[in-house]
């Protein structure tokens, strides 16, 4: 049988996936490549070249040397394939089946599995079919396995990734915690603050590349974590400075930057892999769990305006307030349209009145030129105020906080200090509790009652002492919100025109109500929300009947 081969032109194939990894050396590239080789060495064979995948699963095929091995074999290069076992060539029994009954014999190719005994030119490969399911078996049961040790450290707010993620790296004393990168983590603060003032991710891609600032993939190469490259960095010079927008969607939307730790994030399958991405409510998420690179309102702001960015009209004109004027009846956007008249004047109405009709809304009807007056005359009239009589806007920012909202706080200071008042009782009671039992004047069947109602109520109480003091928190950053709001507006006392970059800095959004007849006159009250403080002042407009 020997003689249908026409030499021995032989392929060593190595495999090693995360799983085989924690069998140690013997189960290492090293260990498999120096095996088969010192194999072929002994009887003389020619090797055509040695196929290593290292990190990639047997589950599937989808393994670069592996494809190109096959390719070899294809083509006629190759005359025999040699592994360490059967698994190394795959765990998939009825992938790897096919190829040792049918793609193998096909094209004249011998195939041995040292560790195993198998070789396909002897009469006694019964076995073969037998080991593939046993090895297939193995697989699903360590992957079972390794979900449920994912799913574990994931509720307890480790980083199971195999990369962190941009702007971060993993602390050297411990892979599960993530440090910050002070070399890639300023381009992640550049991102966000362009996010933040309004710009997409087609904009952000833009000036990434024109300030030449390479991809994720360019500095994993650079650190030596991944050899891969981007298909621009294929395909034409300077492609390491192009970003991917999903990329950069998918960092704007990563709560990693808060400093949580979010995971289980898609639905995998065993043996498909990847299924479909999970909706983020599904998402583990641990918070506090490392040190945030964006604060929580930047985070906010940034992908509220990535939500509700438009694209330039059918004429090529771009809608400077774009995503900011809001329906307060609806919530929905007001879009630019043109009237019927001869000089076709721009005017908002309601998306969703435009739509559907007036059972769902109602017209919010504004003319642009109105909007853009009052908006400049606002921006103006506060950064004027800020410079001249600072007091005075402070004051008047602090007395628009209701008194419901003071009594508010402080039913909640109440709250926060009889709860640690109860903690401290329970805690003494638990000490007491377990002498009694211990000096017998309990029984063990009401000491594990009492303990247990006992820690219950502890519980709960930790959790909403924790609840209350993260109002109080928030409280304090107001205050330096509003101080954040001052040192901006005073930057535009001399405004004479606006701009997408100055409303995106200034404002969180506009709200335009509808008219209404009161007194005789039609009146319509325009709302402008500041970023880093809620509004500041109402805007009336009257028209003539």
């Amino acid at each position: 049988m020997q003689s249908k081969f026409y030499s021995n032109r032989v392929a060593i194939y190595c495999r090693l996936s995360k799983d085989d990894e924690q069998k140690g050396e013997s189960a290492s590239i090293k260990n498999q490549r120096d095996m088969l080789v010192d194999y072929c060495n002994q009887r003389s064979w020619n090797i055509h070249d040695i196929y290593i995948d290292d990190g990639y699963t047997g589950l599937n095929i989808n393994r670069p040397s592996f494809q190109r091995m096959i390719e070899d074999i294809k083509t006629r290069k190759i005359d025999i394939v040699i592994t360490k076992d059967l698994s190394r060539l795959g765990r998939n029994y009825l992938q790897t089946g096919r190829f040792t009954e049918e793609f193998f014999p096909k094209h004249g190719v011998r195939y041995i599995a040292i560790n195993d005994g198998v070789d396909t030119i002897q009469d006694n490969n019964e076995i073969v079919p037998f080991k593939n399911v046993l090895n297939e078996f193995y697989s699903r049961d360590v992957s079972k396995k390794m979900k449920s040790a994912y799913l574990t450290r994931a509720k307890q707010g480790k980083f199971i990734g195999c990369l962190a993620p941009f702007g971060y790296m993993k602390d050297p004393e411990d892979p599960h915690t993530l440090i910050i990168d002070e070399e890639t983590s300023p381009i992640v603060e550049k991102v966000f603050h362009l996010a933040y003032l309004g710009y997409g991710v087609q904009y952000i891609r833009t000036e990434l590349r024109k300030e030449k600032i390479p991809t994720p993939t360019w500095w994993n190469r650079k650190k030596g974590l991944r050899n891969k490259y981007t298909k621009w960095e294929k395909e034409i010079e300077g492609g390491e400075f192009i970003w991917d927008c999903t990329t950069l969607t998918e960092m704007i939307q990563n709560p990693v930057y808060l400093g949580h730790t979010a995971s289980q994030k898609a639905n995998h399958k065993f043996k498909i892999g990847w299924l479909s991405d999970k909706p983020q409510e599904e998402w583990i998420v641990v918070e506090d769990t490392h040190q945030p690179i964006i604060d929580e309102y930047i985070f906010r702001i940034a992908n509220e305006k990535l939500k509700s960015r438009k694209r330039p009209y059918k004429t090529g004109e771009l809608n400077l307030f774009s995503g900011l004027i809001k329906c307060p009846d609806c919530g929905k956007s007001l879009n630019i349209v043109r009237n019927n008249s001869k000089k076709k004047e721009k005017l908002f109405t309601c998306n969703t009145y435009r739509r559907y009709g007036k059972d769902f809304c109602s017209q919010h009807r504004i003319f642009y030129d109105d909007i853009y007056e009052i908006v400049l005359e606002d921006i103006r009239k506060n950064a004027e105020l800020a410079l001249s009589d600072e007091e005075r806007i402070l004051k008047t920012l602090e007395e628009s906080k209701t008194k419901n909202q003071d009594m508010e706080l402080q039913q909640i200071a109440l709250s926060i200090e009889e709860d640690s008042k109860r903690l401290k009782e329970l805690e003494t009671k638990v000490e007491r509790l377990y002498d009694d039992w211990i000096d017998n004047k309990i029984n063990e069947k009401n000491f594990n009652r009492i303990l247990e109602k006992t820690q219950l109520e502890q519980k709960i109480l930790q959790e909403r002492i924790e609840k209350n003091e993260k109002l109080f928190e928030e409280e304090n950053e107001d205050e330096e919100n509003i101080l954040k709001w001052l040192e901006t507006i005073k930057q535009y006392k001399d405004i004479r025109k606006l701009d997408r970059h100055t409303l995106n800095e200034l404002i969180e959004k506009i709200l335009v109500y509808e008219k209404e007849v009161i007194d005789g006159e039609i009146s319509q009250i325009i709302e402008i929300h500041y970023n880093f403080i809620s509004k500041t002042m109402e805007h009336n407009l009257i028209y003539n009947l």
